[in-house]
């Protein structure tokens, strides 16, 4: 399994130049999970779409129905923000603000990373930077390899 991150997991229910790239991925075994928060943040980057006028009227709605689906069908695995999860929290914040200089981890990028080292993935799927960045000194695998 591996835990994939919204500026990913967009990419499988809204088209994007390089969605047939994630598609693969998943087709070679790397199996979805991700945080509870990812249906909010899928839900905004949707409608963001729809009004851009990237997506069709009621685009955003449906992708997001489709989503749904995948969760409730168990292709797709939430982990909600437990307090294993919140535990975690604490300790990717202190460690990326103690270090010298501090990097700054916006808070669902760590609520993210939190949630991949409770569920015990080795490797996060994003293609935001820094999320990536943090992922790597943390010792997780990204995709797609730098």
């Amino acid at each position: 399994m591996a835990y994939w991150d919204t500026s990913c997991l967009i990419k499988l229910y809204a088209p994007e130049p390089d969605s047939a790239d994630f598609e693969l991925h998943i087709l070679n075994g790397a199996s979805v999970v991700t945080s509870e928060i990812a249906r909010l943040e899928l839900w905004a980057a949707l409608r963001r779409k729809e009004a851009a006028t990237e997506l069709l009227p009621g685009g955003a709605s449906k992708a997001l129905a489709t989503f749904d689906a995948d969760v409730a069908a168990a292709q797709i695995f939430t982990k909600a923000i437990d307090p294993a999860v919140i535990s975690k929290f604490e300790g990717v914040i202190e460690t990326f603000f103690s270090r010298l200089p501090p990097l700054p981890l916006r808070t669902l990028d760590a609520i993210h990373i939190s949630t991949a080292a409770v569920a015990g993935e080795l490797e996060i799927v994003a293609t935001d930077k820094r999320l990536r960045d943090a992922a790597t000194i943390l010792g997780f695998r990204v995709y797609p390899p730098p």
